[in-house]
């Protein structure tokens, strides 16, 4: 199969298998292939990893709301001139670090490890399925599935690495965000407002102030998760591209023949591009210029527009998220000014509650926070499913699909 031709005349998945690999229910495949570390033979390790993850994950937000108390205790003092309560609230303060340090230790490993063995569980499955179907050509290397060995090398390791940071941090969002809201309705209190009285009135405060960033956040960030998934669709497609050149190259020098001499040729005769624009919106003109002259230019040409969709995004998230880095920890201050003027509430209590004010607002602003990780890991995932999708397909199929191929490459249609 002369594929350099191929790659001239058709881009991305083709035909009946290629429409089944772009439905959005790969997500759901990987879940269900993943979700197997936890049964059969591995499920007594893993069982006991997550477990202490979860664990770790509750000490640490335990941890989190004594270093909140301890604010209070030290600010108290600090306002009262209380020279012996400053030392033991040190004192205190380095207890809870050794304790805070010793939990983030057992929570990294825990991860850690979660992460390496459902990574090599993953792993081993794929490829064990994968040299099952050696015999299949048309199986091992689709035109509807490119660079199978980084989808199980590469992504396989993403995809989990990725969901277990995400896992955890929905956990702890949990967390946090019960533990601290109640910090916020004891010690914030009531205000009155124009003769009515808001209970709760610092919580009621943070959810407004999270939705508020939370939408912009949604509005800035919603197309740079499917820049980054085309961005990771056209770096695999770019691998995969310098892949089969290399063993092409190597075939070349074994088995000679006029068709794979002319194929080659167009590798040799036309220079790479080594300029392109990182334009968000490609012109169609330019995409003509990269498929008449190197073979390579074209794949390059597509790393540089997604990786320009993906700068032209995340420029307008960095915006709002430095805005709001600066304005979160001011917020509760001004809120709970009035309170601490009129008397109603101590340093300590103020500074108490802008601490939690603070820990509930990122705890719900992590979704927004964390949109280029989900939409890596959405990527990676679908590109894991869409191999084991390929290699549960039947063998006729696949092989009607490399004839189909082949076709399509010995006349040289457009698509």
């Amino acid at each position: 199969m002369i594929w350099f031709s191929t790659c001239r005349h058709s881009w991305g998945p083709c035909s009946h298998l290629g429409n089944q690999l772009e439905r959005p229910c790969l997500i759901s495949r990987f879940l269900h292939l993943a979700i197997g570390y936890w049964q059969g033979k591995s499920r007594t390790a893993a069982w006991a990893i997550s477990i202490g993850f979860l664990i770790c994950l509750v000490v640490n937000t335990y941890m989190a709301l004594a270093i909140n108390r301890w604010s209070k205790g030290f600010f108290d003092a600090l306002s009262s001139h209380g020279v012996e309560e400053i030392f033991q609230s040190m004192n205190r303060l380095a207890l809870l670090a050794i304790g805070t340090g010793l939990a983030s230790i057992a929570t990294t490993q825990c991860r850690m490890r979660l992460q390496v063995g459902w990574r090599l569980w993953l792993t081993g499955t794929l490829l064990e399925r994968w040299l099952q179907k050696g015999n299949q050509r048309a199986c091992a290397i689709s035109p509807s599935i490119d660079n199978p060995e980084a989808r199980i090398a590469d992504d396989g390791r993403l995809a989990v690495e990725l969901l277990v940071d995400l896992a955890g941090g929905v956990v702890n969002i949990v967390l946090v965000s019960a533990a601290f809201i109640l910090v916020l309705w004891n010690v914030g209190g009531s205000y009155t407002l124009f003769g009515n009285v808001v209970p709760g009135y610092l919580v009621l405060a943070v959810v407004v102030y999270s939705m508020l960033t939370s939408l912009g956040m949604w509005v800035l960030g919603r197309p740079l998760v499917a820049s980054v998934e085309e961005k990771a669709v056209a770096e695999g497609n770019f691998r995969y591209a310098l892949t089969r050149a290399r063993h092409e190259f190597e075939a070349s020098t074994i088995i000679e023949d006029e068709e794979r001499r002319r194929a080659l040729d167009d590798y040799l005769k036309h220079p790479v591009k080594k300029t392109l624009a990182l334009a968000a919106n490609p012109q169609a003109s330019s995409e003509k210029e990269c498929v008449a002259g190197n073979p390579f230019d074209r794949f390059l040409y597509h790393l540089a527009n997604s990786w320009g969709r993906v700068i032209q995004g995340q420029t307008k998230v960095v915006f709002l998220t430095h805005a709001n880095n600066l304005l979160a920890p001011i917020v509760p201050l001004m809120l709970g000014a009035p309170k601490y003027l009129a008397g109603d509430m101590s340093l300590g209590d103020l500074m108490q509650a802008a601490a939690a004010f603070l820990q509930v607002q990122l705890s719900l602003n992590w979704l927004a926070d964390n949109a280029l990780s989900i939409a890596n890991w959405s990527a990676s995932a679908r590109r894991v499913a869409a191999l084991d999708l390929a290699m549960d397909a039947q063998p006729m199929e696949l092989e009607n699909e490399s004839l189909r191929e082949k076709e399509h490459t010995a006349f040289g249609a457009e698509p």
